[in-house]
């Protein structure tokens, strides 16, 4: 195990275990990182452990992704700019929307979901494994521990993670050696908040805020007071833009000083921030507003003090908040421990529910009484704990039940495991269309799809925009359009991977996905204060007609 706070350096050892290995596999949360190792691999940007490296060699560390994070800059550079034919290994990426393989013995990069199970490796690297205790995820971290064939594995991650994986290793039978990193800058929390005043707002701040529209209100008035531009990265927005934003913040010559931003700042991307101010210390959780966790406001706050960004000054970084009340409640959490986590999260796996099902009557609605029986006859024991597989899976269900009659429990629980943003409103219009096309027409037209959800107009009015260089009508409605766009062709995507008959638009859905990115990229340009559309530089060449 390789355990330590954010900006500690505690994944460079795995990772370089992993370019020297002859066999060897990354997993990780995000297609976003399992992309990054991937493309870094194959062009031999990540240095193999035990080898030489020419002093001169340019170290990256301005990319949008966090895939080094805590590297000393006296060191000898792990990750590097240039091509390097010496150390590239042939890697293959396997996400659950795409596959690209390169060779078939090659080394492989992918989600924790879609790890193999069936090949034997010198060396597997997972990371973030905290996640094993996430009720919704968690169950890919707990296989992963549990199911790797590998002489040894690398668990990066936070040190509340060591006792439930001691647990674990001691029914396995295998020999744990943890490895502890400590932060490499210092990190305080500023004796008094902004006190509301918007003009206090520096470069090299990160502003968090919890909500979609707080974040735009958020960036329109600082931008207004202060002059400084914002970058942002926020949930809804795809992986690939957020890691543009964040190249854009890092970058000392775009004009992107200051970055706002959800919680999603908290885990992949490479932020050089110098200081994280907390619009507030309470976030909605779809029901209510709740005070943010030690963990949340530890993660978040722990981004503050990235080295780059104010070359080796050893000032660190500082947390504060933009308001005087909010700012004792992030105190006392900065200054907390962080509680071991609760377990490793079990999923309910198809066997079990196929075995409830034909233990049941074929009475409706079938597949909630599935779950809710499931549910109430499992046990588990320490250190193990049951996981919902999706924590709406009570709604999930009823929607299955309610739009379809004929599935067999295979395909339903395919769709109950989607990528389908349930809460979403507008993202699950465009899903039950794809679901009442599977099961009517037993194929799923994407485009024909998006046009009946009014979500592909919006895209080719962006692209004409983008190409005649003015301005789009209401940026704003366009842009959560593009969003909910962009996440139906993510979940189009996944089904295809499983249901290539019902879903063989895959060329047409990477098209759109594409083109949907570089739109969003040019609205958001649009919304920045003081930009003209016939300025901006980044426009669509080519994309959907």
């Amino acid at each position: 195990m390789h355990v330590g706070p954010t900006n500690s350096g505690k994944t460079h050892q795995a990772l370089q275990a992993l370019a020297a290995a002859k066999s060897g596999v990354y997993a990780g949360p995000l297609r976003l990182l399992a992309h990054e190792i991937w493309d870094r691999l194959n062009k031999g940007q990540i240095v193999p452990a035990g080898s030489s490296l020419d002093p001169s060699a340019a170290a990256d560390d301005d990319g949008g992704t966090d895939l080094l994070d805590g590297r000393v800059p006296t060191a000898p550079p792990i990750l590097t700019k240039d091509h390097n034919e010496r150390f590239a290994r042939a890697c293959n990426l396997i996400t659950g929307e795409e596959r690209r393989i390169v060779a078939e013995d090659a080394l492989v990069s992918c989600t924790v979901e879609m790890l193999p199970f069936d090949r034997f490796v010198d060396v597997a690297v997972v990371d973030e494994i905290q996640m094993i205790a996430d009720m919704s995820r968690g169950s890919g971290w707990t296989a992963a521990v549990l199911g790797l064939c590998a002489k040894e594995i690398h668990l990066c991650g936070e040190e509340t993670a060591v006792d439930v994986i001691k647990d674990l290793v001691q029914e396995t039978g295998d020999e744990l050696i943890v490895n502890r990193y400590q932060r490499l800058t210092p990190l305080r929390v500023a004796d008094e908040s902004l006190d509301g005043d918007f003009k206090r707002i520096e470069k090299g701040d990160c502003v968090v805020s919890f909500s979609r529209t707080g974040i735009f209100a958020l960036k329109d008035k600082i931008e207004a007071v202060t002059k400084l531009r914002c970058a942002v990265a926020y949930g809804r927005l795809p992986p690939e833009i957020r890691s543009e934003q964040a190249a854009l913040f890092n970058d000392p010559n775009s004009g992107f000083d200051v970055i706002v931003g959800s919680d999603a700042i908290g885990m992949g991307l490479n932020l050089k921030i110098k200081r994280i101010i907390f619009e507030s210390s309470r976030k909605w959780n779809g029901s209510r507003e709740t005070e943010l966790s030690t963990s949340q406001i530890k993660q978040i706050g722990g981004r503050a003090g990235r080295f780059g960004l104010h070359g080796d000054s050893s000032d660190g970084g500082v947390v504060t908040t933009l308001y005087p009340e909010d700012l004792p409640a992030v105190k006392i959490a900065m200054d907390s421990e962080i509680p071991p986590i609760s377990g490793a999260v079990l999923p309910i796996n198809f066997d079990a529910y196929t075995t409830v099902q034909q233990a049941m009557p074929l009475y409706k609605p079938h597949f909630t009484k599935v779950l809710e029986t499931t549910s109430l006859f499992s046990r588990t024991r320490r250190p193990y704990i049951h996981g919902d597989s999706k924590r709406e899976a009570a709604g999930i269900a009823e929607l299955l039940d309610t739009t379809t009659d004929h599935f067999n429990m295979e395909d339903t629980m395919t769709w109950f495991l989607s990528p389908v943003h349930w809460r979403d409103a507008a993202a699950r219009s465009v899903a039950t269309r794809f679901l009442k096309d599977h099961q009517i027409r037993l194929r799923v037209n994407l485009k024909t799809a998006l046009r009946e959800e009014k979500l592909l107009q919006v895209l080719e009015q962006a692209i004409s925009a983008m190409r005649a260089r003015r301005r789009v009508f209401e940026t704003r409605k366009t842009m959560m359009a593009l969003e909910t766009l962009h996440k139906s062709v993510i979940l189009y995507m996944w089904m295809s991977q499983r249901m290539p008959i019902v879903f063989p638009d895959i060329d047409e859905a990477l098209e759109v996905k594409e083109g949907a990115e570089k739109a969003m990229e040019y609205v958001l340009q649009l919304m920045t204060r003081g930009t003209k559309a016939k300025d901006i530089v980044n426009t669509l060449a080519d994309g959907p007609s």
